[in-house]
């Protein structure tokens, strides 16, 4: 027996948390079983009326309908190999925003996934089982509609207010994407790379110095990511950044990265970050929210000139008699 929610939006069938918040989605009044007879759609209003229309975990796509329409949003595509520290960097801008820092010298302003924030958050703390903080785990890998997106807004001083979209997605995807693009399990890296406002990619410091066993593997993936990239970035703010900054690249492979960069995404700038230096991991984002903050501005329509005849550029209409 196949067992679904009546509501549209949600998708706990599909292993995902209820739509409207309840921790056990069988005790949510919207969740059917297929061959039951489904509730009414009063009754199924004034459930939906009752709740606010988000869990607080990582959003989907159905709830992005709910989200977008109140103002101005930026959604960062976050591209990187497997444990090259994206979720770790997003996780340090969380926490530093808690701190009372600033991005943009924009303050936080909330955020309609805090459970998903919360839940990454706690493994840096120390909790009363004597866990010593770690790094948040690796991003479970899976097929998806898309990546699951980390939410923060943010408003500044002059009462600008930008809802701020982070996408947090395996690794996996990207290296797949890399090597094919239209493969069936790099499909929500397909999606964040068409939908992104900005893009933030991830060098592994770590797997790239001189004694890494990986450091060859990692430096051909990180340059098929950028080649790929470079055939649908356009115009996008893009920065690579060089996580665990504390360990030194080998120089050479380094070096070929960067002039991979300049030659595929010129526009692009290298950023630093490590968790030794918090403030760096705002560095980071800001890096590529200050271009996207505000939206490049339509260019004009211009009709174009045909001929360049005075007596061919007459626009008007003629009657024949």
């Amino acid at each position: 027996m196949n067992e679904r929610c009546s509501n549209p939006n949600c998708f706990a069938h599909d292993g995902e948390t209820c739509h409207l918040g309840e921790m056990e989605h069988t005790r949510c009044a919207s969740w059917t079983m297929q061959n039951t007879e489904e509730l009414s759609t009063e009754n199924a209003s004034s459930t939906i009326s009752a709740r606010v229309p988000w869990s607080g975990s990582a959003l989907g796509l159905a709830d992005l309908a709910n989200l977008t329409p109140r103002g101005r949003s930026i959604l960062v595509g976050v591209l990187g190999a497997h444990d090259a520290g994206k979720t770790t960097l997003l996780t340090g801008n969380y926490l530093q925003l808690l701190r009372g820092y600033s991005l943009l010298d924009a303050q936080f302003a909330g955020s309609q996934t805090l459970g998903a924030w919360e839940s990454l958050a706690a493994w840096t703390r120390f909790d009363d089982a004597a866990r010593p903080p770690s790094f948040p785990p690796h991003t479970p890998r899976g097929t998806s509609r898309v990546p699951g997106l980390l939410h923060i807004a943010l408003r500044n001083a002059q009462n600008e207010f930008r809802d701020v979209l982070l996408t947090d997605a395996p690794g996996e995807w990207f290296t797949k994407w890399a090597i094919n693009e239209d493969a069936h399990d790099a499909a929500g890296a397909k999606w964040s790379v068409q939908h992104a406002d900005a893009f933030l990619v991830f060098a592994d410091c770590q797997r790239l110095m001189s004694t890494s066993p990986k450091r060859g593997t990692a430096r051909n993936e990180l340059r098929q990511l950028l080649e790929r990239l470079s055939n649908h970035v356009e115009k996008r703010p893009t920065a690579l950044i060089w996580a665990k900054a504390d360990i030194e690249p080998q120089p050479d492979i380094k070096a070929a990265i960067q002039q991979t960069l300049k030659q595929q995404i010129p526009h692009a700038v290298e950023v630093k970050s490590t968790t030794n230096q918090p403030e760096s991991l705002i560095k980071a984002l800001e890096s590529v929210l200050r271009h996207s903050w505000t939206s490049p501005h339509a260019l004009p329509v211009i009709e174009p000139v045909v001929l360049h005849q005075s007596f061919t550029a007459f626009r008007g209409h003629y009657a024949y008699t």
